[in-house]
């Protein structure tokens, strides 16, 4: 099973930061590798709330269905697979003097057959890590972006 952590400091309230992240429409635009995700549920926000997502990921799109596995209103999302990808991760939210720390946090596990070598398995982790910073360092932009917009405007 692969894993990786990375977190940010974003200058912005706690409550705006967590408000974007738990939108699902929003989530397109600051993870890389999600090419789609639409609601499955009623419900589609907190918990109970439940996404069809296709992910990027070593060349190939591969569906899972995510649920919101853990809901903390401005500390913590934390999703989980029902099928598909096997995968579950989220975000926990600090504030801090700057704004607020967002931490990333995924475990995963490659599907059967995904992988043919040692090799192709390095990579493809490489690529989801390298995705999830990428990830944050998108969301710091937007919502730096935002925040002055909202300051100025």
């Amino acid at each position: 099973m692969g894993q990786f952590k990375h977190s940010i400091t974003i200058k912005c309230p706690i409550d705006k930061a967590f408000d974007y992240v738990s939108d699902w429409q929003n989530l397109k635009s600051f993870l890389s590798n999600l090419i789609d995700i639409n609601p499955v549920s009623y419900v589609q926000s907190g918990p109970g709330a439940a996404f069809d997502a296709t992910f990027k990921l070593g060349g190939a799109n591969i569906l899972t269905t995510l649920e919101v596995y853990e809901f903390v209103r401005d500390k913590r999302m934390i999703l989980r697979s029902r099928q598909g990808l096997k995968i579950i991760g989220g975000w926990d939210f600090r504030k801090t003097a700057d704004g607020t720390s967002i931490a990333f946090s995924l475990q995963f596990e490659l599907p059967a057959g995904f992988v043919r070598n040692v090799g192709d398995k390095a990579r493809i982790e490489k690529d989801f890590d390298d995705a999830a910073a990428q990830s944050l360092q998108l969301l710091k932009w937007i919502l730096e972006s935002s925040t002055l917009q909202d300051s100025i405007g």
